[in-house]
């Protein structure tokens, strides 16, 4: 039981700190989360060949 309360800890505090570094690292620089929701626009060809 206690190897399992240790487990959570440990997995908490590296879901925890990758959380604050996300959010330093966006303050800072801005552009993390630009990268995951932007839509990016698709490029559609006359004349495509399938």
């Amino acid at each position: 039981m206690q190897f399992a309360i240790t487990a959570m800890a440990v997995i908490g505090g590296l879901f925890f700190s990758l959380a604050v570094a996300l959010l330093v690292e966006e303050f800072i620089f801005g552009k993390v989360f630009r990268l995951f929701f932007v839509q990016q626009a698709v490029r559609v060809t006359a004349g495509q060949k399938r």
